[in-house]
């Protein structure tokens, strides 16, 4: 039978070892160790100030957890593994190494309030990560557009050739302007992040003088709890933290799919650094990479689902069920921050074919919005240049021809002004439109 810190004889005695391995949560929230101790380092400090530990008592808790994560990091120390949680392993490792004065260290707190403050702490860091992540891709985009933004490329609709674009229209279209509204939504986070959780105990707080103020100080929080079933119950930020990246990865997944139609119909060239190969055909050159980021967004999805799953149905307070919370959310950190790290790398190695999108315009007519707008602009009405438009569309093609293959003559013989061949410029289309727009 194995033993835990955190039993006593009115619990029942030991647990049966196969359960605790089953459900320990210690393979996981290992992670949460640097947090948990800077939580129990701030604990510690509101317990001196109530009286509750001696000077030379909070010292010597104070040197062990400052220098706990980095003996664990660098192998000196191995946490034990026949706890239940990172929280039991990191005191039981204190009281091994301290004595009498470990068994101090709880006072006042329970694990409940101690992990919901492990996971804003966790979670503060996570979305500077992912900040960070966000910069990184729009700092990429940036110079994407400075090399390539004023080439004319094809827009689509219902992925057809629609009309003639800048390509950093496209890329601002697909991409960073939803991704800018993602860091928005993101930062947004902290205001849920700014009361700490400690002080909250188990579901009531405690008679002890301990005030949640000089440890939320500490951490940096504005304040202890508002209200301790709440503290201790509720994952609002990771809620919306994990909401976020499932947002950030569909909106990768529409300059995925993008860059892969446009590099199957040879509008774009994809570098040699980030193409995959074929273990059969020699001559393939495949968007491994924008397959790979489209398919994550999925896995985001999952785990938004997955949280908002745990959390239905649980009354106040806290539940076991919330110790799966972790698991979620450090995935959904991870690989968040894993594809805006190969969006950033891959929009180095992507870059537009102007001849070839030239071509694929002409071929799609992509003129004819902007002669049925020439004809508007001469007084006729819209309409009835559309109609015209989209007969002399359907003239051409019977021809094996397109608008672009018009000329002076094809014009005039419509009862259209000749010089309306000006406005068939691509370039220049592309460039007017943009205009417009920031």
């Amino acid at each position: 039978m194995a033993s835990s810190i955190a039993r006593t004889a009115a619990t029942g005695g030991a647990l049966d070892p196969d359960f605790l391995q089953w459900s320990t949560s210690l393979p996981v929230d290992r992670r949460l160790l640097a947090v948990d101790c800077r939580g129990s380092i701030a604990h510690v400090a509101g317990l001196l100030a109530a009286g509750l530990l001696t000077d030379d008592e909070a010292a010597r808790l104070t040197g062990a957890l400052t220098t706990l994560p980095e003996r664990v990091a660098s192998g000196e120390l191995t946490l034990p593994a026949d706890e239940e949680d990172v929280h039991m392993a990191v005191e039981s490792v204190l009281t091994a190494e301290l004595g009498d004065v470990a068994a101090k260290l709880h006072t006042g707190r329970s694990r409940n309030d101690q992990v919901a403050t492990d996971l804003a702490l966790w979670l503060r860091d996570a979305v500077d990560q992912v900040e960070a992540g966000l910069d990184s891709v729009l700092a990429a985009a940036d110079a994407w557009i400075a090399a390539h933004g004023d080439t004319v490329m094809p827009s689509y609709t219902h992925r057809q050739v629609a009309i003639p674009c800048l390509a950093r229209v496209w890329l601002a279209g697909v991409l960073t302007e939803a991704l800018r509204r993602d860091r928005a939504l993101l930062a947004s986070i902290r205001a849920e992040l700014v009361h700490s959780p400690l002080g909250a105990g188990a579901i009531g707080g405690t008679t002890l003088p301990v005030d949640p103020a000089v440890t939320s100080a500490a951490l940096g929080f504005s304040a202890g709890p508002r209200n301790p079933i709440d503290a201790v119950g509720q994952r609002d930020a990771g809620l919306t933290f994990v909401f976020v990246a499932a947002r950030i990865g569909l909106h990768l997944t529409r300059l995925c799919t993008d860059v892969i139609e446009l590099v199957s119909d040879g509008l774009m060239a994809l570098g040699g650094p980030i193409a995959g190969g074929s273990s059969m055909m020699p001559h393939k050159k495949n968007p491994d990479l924008f397959e790979l980021v489209r398919g994550q967004a999925a896995l985001r999805r999952g785990e938004w689902v997955a949280l908002m799953g745990t959390m239905h149905g649980l009354g106040g307070g806290y539940m076991r069920d919330l110790q799966q919370d972790k698991e979620i959310l450090f995935r959904s950190a991870d690989g968040t921050c894993d594809v805006l790290r190969m969006t950033a790398l891959a929009l180095s190695h992507i870059s537009p074919n102007p001849d070839a999108c030239l071509a694929a315009l002409s071929r799609g007519d992509a003129i004819a919005t902007d002669l049925c707008e020439a004809l508007v602009s001469r007084g006729v009405a819209f309409r009835e240049a559309y109609g015209i438009v989209g007969g002399l569309v359907a003239k051409q093609r019977a021809a094996g021809k397109r608008l672009a293959d018009l000329s002076d003559a094809d014009l005039t013989a419509l009862g259209l002004p000749a010089n309306m061949l000006t406005v068939l410029d691509l370039k220049a289309s592309a460039r007017m439109r943009a205009a417009r727009f920031i």
